[in-house]
């Protein structure tokens, strides 16, 4: 799985992967395995593959988790890469406003019809990519003007799906 850790203002690329009993971690340039095992409900006790063990407090709030080990304290925000992109993406203008695959995938379901008034947030379209299902989200209000696939295709990154218009 992929994340975009926001600590200040630096952006920090960070994937996790299943590893055994534990996890594959790599941040930014950094690769390291950890097993994590429930000490309670608020501690974990954290082993990493250089031998090294951490009693850890985690808190999360929506995407910001405060991490404290040891007598450090780190407060970061945890992101999905493509729900980042297509925010930056947003078209906020008025018009008419194109929706598209932020990556390769299948289409599995069209949650719209032609001519249906949409909410910003409101679910278009679920994609299935890397073995996930994505709910493409509505970047703004409108009304469905087109939809430009169907149910079981597949569409490279960028192509239209639904059409909005105000």
């Amino acid at each position: 799985m992929n994340f975009i850790a926001k600590a200040g203002e630096r952006l920090i690329p960070v994937e996790v992967h299943r590893h055994g009993g534990g996890y594959s971690v790599q941040v930014g340039e950094r690769t390291f395995v950890v097993d994590l095992v429930a000490a309670n409900q608020y501690l974990q006790s954290a082993h990493f593959d250089d031998g090294t063990q951490l009693l850890i407090a985690h808190h999360r709030d929506g995407v910001r988790h405060e991490i404290s080990f040891g007598h450090r304290s780190v407060t970061l925000e945890l992101h999905d890469p493509l729900a980042m992109r297509r925010k930056r993406t947003e078209d906020t203008s008025p018009g008419s406003a194109s929706v598209t695959a932020m990556m390769p995938g299948r289409v599995v379901k069209i949650l719209v019809a032609e001519g249906q008034e949409v909410k910003k947030g409101d679910g278009l379209v679920i994609l299935e990519a890397m073995k996930m299902e994505n709910e493409i989200l509505a970047p703004r209000d409108g009304h469905v003007a087109g939809i430009s696939v169907t149910a079981g295709v597949t569409v490279e990154r960028g192509a239209e799906l639904v059409t909005l218009v105000s």
